[in-house]
C-alpha cells in the first residue's frame, strides 16, 4: 500500500474562535484520509497554533516545517522556496508525488499561492481545500465546512506538452519521446489527441533527423494530414526511394535530393552547437556532390569502366607522378575518392570541376587529410572548432555549390526542412 502524506498550511483564522475557524476545520482535513504522515506549515505567528493541532491529533504523525523568518508570510517568493524544499525533500526521501495531497485553505494569500506552486512544481496532483457557508464579514460560518478535491493533472499535463512542443522545435526528439513515456499514464483525456500527434510526429522527425530515411517513410504512413505538412512527407518518400546504381540519370537526382537534405541536417547540427558531427555532414555534402556529378557523366564513382578515354588519360598522368591512382576492386573496376573523382570531372569538361578541385582552399578543414583527425574518425581531438561562424560559412559555401548543380532541389529541401524544427 501507497504511503500517503498530507501536507497543509497554517493560518491564523478568526483570533477570537480559534477552535472553531481553524483547529476544527484543519482536524476536520486530516481526520478525512489515511495518512502515514502529515507536514504542517505555519509561519513564525502561527507555530503555537500547529502546537495545538499537533497535541490536539497525538495519535498522528504530524511534523511541522514552519517558516523559517519572521515576515515570511507575505513574501510569495520566500514562501515558494522554503515549500519547494520541503517537498523536494518529501520525494527526495521515497514519497511518490502521487501519494503526496496538499491542503491550501488555512494561511496567507501567499503562502496559499506558494504552496500551489511548490505542488505543481514536483508534479502533484492532487490538492484540497475547505469551503463553507460564509457570514457577513466573507468568513466561513463554523460547522458548515466541506472538503473539496481537485486535481493539478491539467495544469502540469498542460505544462508537460508545452514542454515536449519546445524540445520537439529545438530537434530534440528522442526528449519528445522519454518524455511522453513518462506521462503517458496519467494524461488526462483531453490531451490524448494533442499527445498522440506530438509523438507521430517526434517518431517520424527523429528517423529523418537520424538518417534513416526508410523507417521515417514508414512512420510517415502513420502521420495524419495535420501532423505535418505535405511537402515534408512527400520528400522523405524520395529520400527513402534509392535507385539502383546502374539507373544513373536516377541516381544522379536521388544522390542530389540526399545531398541538400544532409546539408539542412548539417545545419541543425550547427544549431545545436553539434560541431564534429555538422563537419563530417559538410563533407560529405562535398563528396556527394562530386558523386552525383560523376553519375550525370554515367560514371559511377564506385564502380568505374578503366577503358573511358579521361579515365585512362589521369590514371597514366597519375602513374608518371608516382601515384597509385585510382582504387581497384576485384573485378578490376576502379575507384574515385573525392579529389580523384573531382579531377576526373574536370577532365570530363564539368563546369564545376574547378569549384570542387578549389573548395579545400577556402575551407581547409573539409581536407580529407584535415577531416581525418577529427576524434571522430582517426584523430584524438576535435578539428571543427568552437565556433559556430566557420561552419556557417562552409554550409554557405556548399549550398552556392548545390545551387550551380540542382538550385531546383535546394528550394525544395529548404520547402520541405524550414519546418522541421519548428512543428
Amino acid at each position: 500500500m501507497k504511503k500517503k502524506m498530507l501536507v497543509l498550511t497554517i493560518g491564523t483564522g478568526d483570533v477570537e474562535k480559534i477552535d472553531e475557524s481553524l483547529l476544527k476545520p484543519l482536524s476536520k482535513s486530516i481526520r478525512q484520509g489515511e495518512w502515514s504522515r502529515v507536514i504542517l506549515l505555519p509561519s513564525t505567528i502561527t507555530e503555537n497554533l500547529a502546537e495545538q493541532l499537533t497535541q490536539r491529533l497525538s495519535d498522528l504523525p504530524i511534523g511541522v516545517e514552519s517558516l523559517p523568518k519572521p515576515g515570511m508570510e507575505n513574501d510569495a517568493d520566500a514562501c515558494f522556496g522554503h515549500f519547494d524544499t520541503v517537498l523536494g525533500n518529501l520525494i527526495e526521501e521515497g514519497c511518490q508525488a502521487g501519494s503526496i495531497f496538499i491542503d491550501f485553505t488555512r494561511g496567507t494569500k501567499a503562502m496559499s499561492a506558494a504552496l500551489v506552486l511548490a505542488a505543481v512544481r514536483h508534479d502533484i496532483p492532487q490538492l484540497r481545500y475547505i469551503y463553507g457557508e460564509r457570514d457577513k464579514r466573507g468568513m466561513v460560518i463554523a460547522g458548515t465546512e466541506e472538503i473539496s478535491d481537485l486535481s493539478t493533472t491539467l495544469a502540469t499535463a498542460r505544462r508537460q506538452l508545452d514542454t515536449a512542443i519546445n524540445l520537439m522545435r529545438r530537434g530534440n526528439f528522442a526528449a519528445v519521446l522519454e518524455l511522453g513515456n513518462q506521462f503517458a499514464e496519467f494524461l488526462p483525456q483531453e490531451f490524448h489527441d494533442e499527445a498522440a500527434g506530438l509523438r507521430r510526429r517526434a517518431y517520424f522527425y527523429a528517423a529523418w533527423d537520424r538518417l534513416d530515411y526508410k523507417e521515417a517513410a514508414r512512420r510517415a504512413e502513420s502521420l495524419r494530414k495535420e501532423d505535418v505538412i505535405a511537402d515534408q512527407t512527400e520528400w522523405v518518400r524520395q529520400l527513402a526511394k534509392e535507385p539502383d546504381k546502374s539507373e544513373h540519370e536516377a541516381m544522379t537526382h536521388w544522390l542530389q535530393i540526399v545531398a541538400c537534405d544532409l546539408l539542412e541536417n548539417g545545419r541543425r547540427r550547427i544549431r545545436n552547437r553539434h560541431f564534429e558531427d555538422a563537419l563530417l555532414r559538410g563533407y560529405r555534402v562535398l563528396e556527394l556532390t562530386g558523386q552525383f556529378l560523376l553519375f550525370k557523366q554515367g560514371i559511377d564513382s564506385e564502380s568505374i569502366d578503366p577503358d573511358i578515354p579521361a579515365v585512362k588519360h589521369l590514371q597514366g598522368e597519375l602513374e608518371k607522378k608516382g601515384s597509385h591512382g585510382f582504387g581497384c576492386d576485384k573485378n578490376g573496376r576502379f575507384k574515385a575518392p573525392r579529389e580523384l573523382a573531382a579531377r576526373l570531372l574536370k577532365r570530363l569538361d564539368e563546369p564545376l570541376a574547378k569549384d570542387l578541385l578549389h573548395f579545400d582552399n577556402e575551407h581547409t578543414r573539409v581536407e580529407a587529410r584535415q577531416r581525418n583527425r577529427s576524434i571522430l574518425i582517426h584523430g584524438f581531438t576535435a578539428t571543427s572548432g568552437s565556433d559556430a561562424s566557420a561552419l556557417d560559412k562552409l554550409y554557405d559555401d556548399l549550398e552556392s555549390l548545390l545551387n550551380k548543380s540542382c538550385s531546383e532541389v535546394v528550394s525544395r529541401a529548404k520547402s520541405a526542412t524550414d519546418p522541421f524544427a519548428r512543428n
